[in-house]
């Protein structure tokens, strides 16, 4: 049946989740979608973006029994069930063979392979890496480099090089191996039920170690089928994927979703959308792959709206799907308006197997919320007490914690103290997002909890700022945050970055706020143009490296008052893990100078800020 409202979706739930969905593993969802679709295009990898580039295609058949060689490669290696093997993979198709591989043979866990060596590392000692595998730098040039450093760290670990290169010590060359294991079945059959570990995947932090969120295989296969339901489109579908393989958008709904319901999937080469010429080319992929569905985080939707379309036979594409981060209601409306196709908003997390909520492609898609629930996943709004209690339901329309419950939620975390706070009583887990429920059931957030702006005791929703300055024609695209203040505590402020060949200055930014934001409050004190947006892994706006840059801004503006007395002060904003953001500041001063009072001052001038800092007093000259 077609989704088109709530009521569609309590129909489906008549029908108990076990019955539903009846694969209870991985390997049999695979295997069912090979025997299904066999011969057909499964994977279609775009070896470069332009016209002419060669194309890889590899087939349902060809992909189930790459999966089972990898299965059976790692056992032979002796990688055991409960034994966790790291991937460290572009997008290419042999990812998927290990990755889906992997999680029959034991635990997968793909992790972001742009983080340093040394926080790669840490998380592969905190899933208790048994095994590594990573890519060749003929396949992406990066990536090996870190490995030589991790095997330092972790001299046991067991590991395989996807690609080329001349044979290497303790290493096992992944495809060479691969063609001399059994294709056609398992040889050591896992026993796995719906709570089986499959993978363990860690959530979007790049500072300090993030928390590794355990994936089953039950969970895996809900999501394989709730996750395309909203679309109601039947084998070979042609899905345009161009996010990374370690983040659920890209391997779950981007990738295994698709696989199971018999779609292809289109990888624009090993970088996706991080590749520029992708961006560049991305209408003529859509043209000459047939793309259906195209998917990409709001960041990528700006950046492919100024790119030129007109010309293109775009007749193939029925709609985008997005997520990740808050969706500009004026980029949804220029897209569908210019483009003729819907934006299909959704919202999830790692700790919900990737999507919660989605509008319905078939009925209502509200712009600016994130849908209906999804089949079998409860969302309530609430009001949720510092120590984690649920005091009560919020109303519709009232503010409160985003939760969810049901089959597809992470049992809980790696390790146990990271599920304080998250997992609450009766199965809830706190998303950390807030948001609010209309009458007609549709999720609508308003931020993270983290990311609201205090101003003297005042939560600022950052929304209503970026939306504003969103509404510019020079603005691609806009993040709000905080901006330490000894006397509020945090001040609005904004970073954008500007569409190519535009221009607008601070104050000009400035006023177009002050029109369009009717909280007076809100209006953002500091409006700055930045040549780029700092971006995850994933391509979502990294808010922690904005929020330094605030504080960095702030803590400058308040030594200027000290330099004009002529004693020369640098201040040092970092990211601590233990203390959290902490600004270091040095005050050089001449020998005859008066410590004391220029710590005093330096005191004086910074002691009104909410944030920890030291003062390191060093004195030059004769």
């Amino acid at each position: 049946m077609r989704i088109r409202t709530a009521a569609d979706i309590a129909a489906l739930e008549a029908v108990p989740v076990s019955e539903r969905i009846r694969h209870i593993s991985l390997a049999g969802l695979l295997e069912d979608a090979a025997r299904r679709h066999g011969g057909h295009v499964a994977i279609r990898y775009l070896c470069g973006a332009a016209a002419g580039d060669p194309v890889r295609d590899v087939t349902f058949e060809e992909t189930w029994r790459r999966v089972i060689q990898t299965a059976n490669l790692l056992q032979r290696h002796g990688i055991g069930a409960e034994d966790t093997v790291t991937l460290l993979m572009p997008s290419v198709p042999e990812t998927f063979f290990a990755l889906w591989g992997a999680e029959i043979a034991a635990v997968a866990n793909p992790v972001n392979y742009f983080l340093e060596p040394a926080q790669i590392a840490g998380i592969m000692k905190q899933a208790g890496a048994k095994a590594l595998i990573a890519a060749d730098p003929s396949i992406f040039p990066d990536i090996w480099p870190k490995v030589e450093t991790i095997r330092r760290a972790l001299p046991e670990l067991k590991v395989f090089r996807v690609g080329g290169g001349a044979p290497l010590t303790d290493v096992v060359d992944y495809q060479a191996a691969l063609d001399g294991e059994p294709d056609d079945r398992l040889l050591a059959p896992r026993e796995v039920d719906r709570d089986t570990l499959a993978a363990l995947f860690h959530t979007g932090g790049t500072t300090g170690l993030p928390k590794l969120a355990k994936h089953t295989h039950g969970a895996l296969a809900l999501m394989a089928w709730s996750n395309a339901v909203m679309f109601d489109l039947g084998p070979g579908t042609v899905l345009l994927n161009p996010l990374p393989q370690f983040h659920v958008g890209g391997s779950l709904f981007g990738a295994l979703s698709p696989f199971a319901n018999g779609w292809t999937i289109v990888i624009p080469t090993a970088l996706g959308a991080r590749n520029p010429n992708v961006v560049r080319e991305y209408w003529g992929i859509v043209e000459r792959n047939r793309v259906a569905i195209a998917g990409a985080v709001p960041t990528t939707l700006a950046a492919i709206m100024n790119v030129p379309h007109q010309g293109n036979d775009l007749s193939s594409l029925k709609g985008f799907v997005t997520g990740g981060s808050t969706v500009p209601v004026e980029l949804i409306r220029r897209i569908e308006s210019e483009i003729g196709v819907p934006v299909v908003e959704g919202y999830g997390m790692t700790e919900v197997h990737c999507y919660s909520t989605m509008n319905p492609m078939h009925g209502e898609r509200r712009p600016g919320s994130v849908g209906l629930r999804l089949p079998y996943t409860e969302v309530r709004i609430a009001d949720v007490a510092t120590d984690g209690s649920i005091r009560r339901d919020c109303a519709l329309g009232e503010i409160g914690h985003v939760l969810m419950r049901g089959p597809q939620v992470t049992p809980g975390y790696l390790d146990p103290r990271h599920d304080r706070g998250a997992r609450l009583a009766d199965g809830w887990l706190d998303s950390g997002d807030l948001g609010r429920l209309d009458a007609e059931g549709y999720v609508w957030l308003t931020g993270r909890s983290k990311d609201l702006i205090i101003r003297g005791g005042h939560n600022i929703d950052p929304v209503i700022i970026e939306e504003a300055l969103n509404r510019h024609p020079a603005v691609e695209t806009a993040a709000a945050v905080g901006l330490p203040d000894t006397y509020a505590g945090e001040l609005p402020m904004a970073f954008v970055q500007l569409r190519p060949g535009a221009s607008a200055t601070e104050d000009e930014l400035r006023e177009f706020c002050r029109r369009e934001i009717p909280e007076r409050a809100a209006v953002p004190v500091q409006v700055v143009p930045i040549p780029t947006m700092p971006l995850t892994g994933v391509g979502k706006i990294f808010k922690p490296a904005l929020r330094l840059q605030a504080a960095q801004r702030a803590f400058d503006l308040a030594l200027v008052p000290l330099r004009n007395e002529g004693v020369a002060a640098s201040v040092i904003v970092r990211d601590d893990s233990t203390y959290g953001t902490l600004a270091s500041v040095r005050i050089e001063a001449s020998k005859a100078a008066d410590r004391d009072a220029v710590v005093r001052r330096c005191a004086d001038l910074l002691g009104g800020f909410q944030l920890r800092h030291s003062v390191d007093f060093a004195v030059f000259g004769a």
